[in-house]
């Protein structure tokens, strides 16, 4: 009687195509990640550039209508919160030697004495001058002022809580009727609260990780008038890194910053030109 020969895999076959298999599969596996990788990378990208972006042109337009703005060499001193604290630590600031920018506004309206000016706004009533000051803190630092539910808090992510937050501090004050710019600076609104800009700002000093000695940079550069003193012209420099899928990405690329020269029109005017 005869028996068929019964056919197969051997045991040798199953495991070649099983490592064959594995092989396709880790390739599909990579290609994938791999896509995904850039997919964040680029989203990521576009979001940065577009906050760092929507920054400056709002510091740009403030200065456009700036009444007076603080020379280097001035002290600001705003409040002793985490709000306002330098990267290096300290919250008195000088102008020219840490990265802050300060200036007054007019008034919103100029018919309105300050005390009578009605609160439309957080900049404060219509009659008074308005104080604004940028400047960046550390992230860490930022997120350990602000309460995690609040609006003013952009979430915890520990890969980069050695990036800067870009602030702006406002207060009012009530300097002077107009005119020439005034020889001595105003006096800085203290106590008031600082609300958050623009998030992963590039540090300005080597950071590990993020920053290193040919990429630093200085934020806020000044032009002063020949007599040395009144600022007549104000360069915002501004580079933005994130750490994100184990790469740090910086823009608008590896060295350079996002720079615009602004040449305030309404220096010692009330009304905007």
């Amino acid at each position: 009687m005869k028996h068929q020969a019964q056919t197969g895999f051997t045991l040798i076959e199953l495991l070649v195509g099983m490592a064959i298999m594995g092989v396709v599969m880790m390739a599909l596996l990579n290609y994938f990640t791999q896509g995904t990788r850039v997919s964040t990378q680029s989203s990521s990208r576009a979001e940065l550039q577009q906050e760092i972006l929507n920054a400056q042109q709002l510091i740009a337009g403030k200065l456009k209508e700036a009444w007076y703005v603080y020379p280097p060499g001035q002290t600001i001193n705003m409040t002793g919160t985490a709000l306002t604290q330098k990267p290096a630590g300290g919250n008195a600031w000088q102008v020219g030697t840490d990265p802050i920018l300060a200036m007054v506004l007019p008034p919103k309206n100029s018919a309105l004495t300050c005390a009578s000016g009605t609160a439309t706004s957080t900049s404060g009533p219509d009659g008074c001058y308005r104080f604004l000051a940028y400047y960046p803190v550390k992230r860490s630092v930022w997120l350990s002022g602000t309460g995690t539910d609040s609006w003013k808090n952009p979430g915890p992510d520990d890969d980069n809580a050695d990036t800067w937050v870009l602030a702006e501090y406002r207060g009012t004050i009530s300097p002077g009727a107009g005119g020439s710019p005034p020889t001595t600076p105003p006096s800085i609104p203290m106590g008031n609260s600082a609300n958050i800009l623009s998030d992963y700002i590039a540090p300005t000093v080597v950071t590990s990780g993020f920053t290193t000695a040919s990429n630093t940079y200085t934020m806020f550069t000044y032009t002063l008038d020949p007599t040395n003193t009144y600022v007549t012209g104000i360069t915002l420099n501004l580079a933005t890194t994130r750490m994100t899928g184990g790469t740090t990405l910086r823009l608008p690329n590896a060295t350079d910053e996002y720079s615009i020269t602004v040449y305030p029109t309404n220096l010692g005017k009330i009304a905007v030109n």
